[in-house]
């Protein structure tokens, strides 16, 4: 071991001794930055002192923890091994013995003596959070009970599984891998965050990926549950010391509220090192103090920024610009140029000291991530000058009075000559302000606020209106904006969206299909001049294939069969060459599956070619299951999946031959349309996913001659029709199914 390796081990260790026992593992984890050799020699030198201290110990405390050794029971669980230790117990593999099953779990043991503190109140709160939370990225609670020494323990899913971070330069995953991964994280936290449950403890450790790839997050030992009655929802002493604080919000370091916005916060921080390889602040010692001042003082570093620089982690591991870069499969040059911009703000805005200036909630964050990936304008904005010069003024009132004398001193011999080029400079900043501003009030519209409200109840004659208004502002700005391409795309999305109310053949619309027209063909006109104009801008290629894709199911419905095949077939074509070069990704893919579906079903329900379509039909399966297999949580993928069922089976139910294998893809289709609509039970597209589907399924089984159950089955989706029509009585697409329901259980 080198003398520096040494020093920064022993500088952990020295810390490490000046925290509770409870706080200790989290601390010396998160300080050794991954380097597992590091990692057991400060939990070494750890317990020999402990064992020092007990050799001095008068009194003797309550019996060691790790008496239950390999082969023990706790009720049907047999110990297989030691996992993990934290404040509130030991964490064991374990493997059930019964008959009812056999299977590796994680059991977990509340330490003795702690019957009446406030570790067993939280060990009780992390049993009941868990026993509450149902997510496919969540460590599912499976059992509980009490060992024969009266200790309290529960079983979890056991999750072989790599730390996040660790698992992405392993796999040396792209950024937007890694985001699209970051994506499933914010998931799971954004449905604890719907069941009022703050995790407070985001970090590596605690989110584990399988070899798969599947994402598991664990360890909800000092999450909170939130109670809007409660004002007092800091951390206590106890908590704060148990806290990883690279990965703490400064509200969380301070003992102030805690809500939701904390775990953002962490977030930040974890996807700050999954793209960088850094941290956003640098510390100058890991004594828990230096690290505690610096998160509440100190600005992140620009990832931008720090990518460049080389540093060393205190346990010796050198983090240099070509490591990071050859983890993240880029050359060294283009990294920084990538985080600039968008990146940079997303991951600074997540960071914002003050609770309230960052992302709203989790769901916006990722939303703006989403919007990165698919090429659209992001919400995230840069921190004014302004508002970082009024802090830094109230933090030293007295250095910047006098550094302002000075400065007066020394303007006055220019105050006259600028004046006049001041007072225009204000002018043009002030218009260029006011532009910024509706620009982003529009986008915000556009965006945030219609997606909020979308798959709501009776939400359509309010997205009509939110879609107009932002279009009427991009309208006004568009005549100033020149030759801006990003507004440009700004305002093809917007003519898109108000098409979508007004007449998508798909979703739910007003019953407008000659003015959807209309919009569908300005935004087309926009994007196909924007790609003309750079035939290298793969984001502006990318926004024509829902273009065309609209379009073509429009004329489709409008019985405009050459058209509709028309705009078929140059999705087709466009798709297929963004998924063709190296670079494309998980997304392009998911385009290409998508226009193989969008083709094949239109060849043989327009043009008659049932067998080409159906082949095609079969490409789209085939990519959807390789797509599903890499990114099994991703809910528009396994939306698009089902649908993808539903077409195909369509088209081999023409035939007798293909219905027995069209009605397992019916089948098939519909549990998955009901496996997102339990996540999302008020979700209205899913709503009429399911309902579609059940009634699909009804006209099927009526071609096989069960028309008894294909009764049932027209009676159960004319139910779910008729609810959606009574929740949105504007919207004239489920007046549509009510009427197309009511029609098949006719005699006939």
């Amino acid at each position: 071991m080198t003398p520096e390796r040494w020093r920064g081990i022993k500088t952990i260790f020295d810390a490490a001794l000046e925290l509770p026992s409870a706080g200790r593992t989290a601390f010396v984890e998160a300080s050794c930055e991954g380097d597992a050799a590091a990692l057991a020699e400060v939990q070494s030198l750890l317990a020999a002192n402990d064992e020092a201290g007990d050799f001095i110990e008068v009194a003797p405390g309550p019996p060691p923890d790790k008496e239950y050794s390999t082969g023990f029971s706790i009720g049907p669980y047999r110990i297989v091994q030691v996992i993990g230790e934290g404040g509130m117990g030991m964490v064991y593999q374990a493997v059930r013995v019964d008959d009812l099953y056999r299977k590796l779990v994680a059991v977990k043991v509340a330490r003795r003596g702690f019957n009446d503190s406030a570790a067993m109140r939280r060990f009780e709160t992390e049993r009941h959070i868990l026993a509450h939370l149902e997510h496919p990225n969540i460590a599912r609670l499976l059992d509980g009970g009490t060992t024969v020494a009266g200790q309290p323990f529960f079983v979890m899913d056991f999750i072989a599984g790599t730390p996040i971070d660790e698992y992405c330069d392993a796999h040396h995953l792209d950024l937007a891998s890694r985001l699209r991964l970051f994506l499933t994280v914010c998931s799971a936290v954004q449905y604890a965050h719907q069941n009022f449950v703050v995790h407070r403890d985001i970090k590596p450790p605690n989110i584990l990926v399988t070899e798969e790839g599947a994402i598991r997050l664990l360890d909800f030992g000092i999450a909170k549950l939130l109670d809007p009655e409660d004002d007092s929802a800091g951390a206590t002493t106890s908590i704060v010391q148990m806290m990883t604080p690279e990965f703490a919000s400064p509200e969380q370091l301070l003992n102030e509220p805690v809500t939701t916005a904390s775990d953002t916060y962490s977030l930040g921080v974890l996807l700050y090192i999954l793209l960088t390889g850094h941290r956003p602040f640098l510390f100058k010692s890991r004594m828990p103090r230096e690290i505690w001042d610096t998160i509440r003082e100190a600005e992140p570093r620009r990832p931008s920024s720090v990518v460049v620089l080389s540093e060393r982690t205190a346990t010796g591991r050198d983090i240099t610009l070509p490591i990071v870069a050859d983890a993240r499969a880029i050359r060294p040059g283009r990294l920084a140029r990538e985080l600039a911009g968008d990146l940079d703000t997303i991951l600074l805005m997540a960071l914002r000291r003050e609770p309230h200036r960052r992302y709203t909630s989790v769901e916006q964050l990722a939303n703006d991530i989403e919007r990165y990936l698919s090429g659209q304008p992001v919400l995230a904005r840069e921190d004014t000058f302004s508002y970082r010069a009024g802090k830094f003024v109230g933090r030293h009132k007295g250095a910047v009075a006098a550094a302002g004398l000075a400065v007066l001193a020394l303007a006055g011999g220019v105050v006259t000559t600028s004046w006049e080029a001041r007072i225009a400079t204000r002018e043009r900043e002030r218009a260029e302000r006011r532009f910024n501003d509706v620009r982003r009030v529009a986008n915000s519209l556009l965006f945030d606020v219609h997606d909020a409200i979308k798959n709501l109840p009776g939400a359509t004659p309010a997205r009509q209106l939110i879609l107009t208004r932002a279009l009427e502002f991009l309208d006004n700005l568009s005549k100033d904006a020149g030759d801006d391409r990003s507004l440009q795309k700004e305002l093809a999305a917007a003519y898109e969206r108000v098409g979508d109310v007004q007449g998508q053949a798909r979703e739910a619309h007003l019953g407008e299909p000659e003015a959807a027209l209309v919009s569908y063909k300005k935004a087309l006109a926009i994007r196909e001049g924007l790609v003309a104009g750079s035939p290298g801008d793969r984001d502006a290629r990318r926004d024509l294939v829902p273009n065309y894709g609209k379009l073509s199911d429009l004329l489709m419905a409008g019985g405009d069969s050459a058209g509709a095949m028309e705009y078929s077939r140059r999705l087709l074509q466009t798709a297929e060459a963004l998924a063709a070069v190296p670079e494309a990704g998980l997304a392009d893919q998911m385009r290409l599956a998508t226009s193989y579906l969008d083709f094949g079903y239109k060849l043989g329900m327009v043009s008659g070619d049932l067998p080409n379509g159906v082949a095609n039909c079969r490409k789209a399966l085939r990519l959807f299951d390789q797509l599903v297999q890499a990114q099994a949580s991703d809910k528009r993928l396994l939306r698009a999946q089902s649908i993808a069922m539903d077409r195909t089976a369509e088209l081999l139910g023409k035939e007798e031959a293909g219905r027995a294998e069209a009605l397992g893809l019916r089948q098939t289709g519909l549990g998955m349309k009901r496996k997102l609509l339990a996540l999302e039970p008020l979700n209205t597209d899913y709503r009429r996913l399911v309902a579609w589907g059940i009634f699909d399924l009804a006209a099927l089984l009526e071609k096989t001659g069960d028309r008894e159950q294909a009764r049932d089955g027209y009676r159960s989706a004319l139910e779910s029709f008729r609810a959606l029509a009574v929740d949105d009585p504007a919207n004239a697409q489920f007046r549509k199914d009510v009427a197309t329901a009511e029609a098949a259980l006719r005699p006939h």
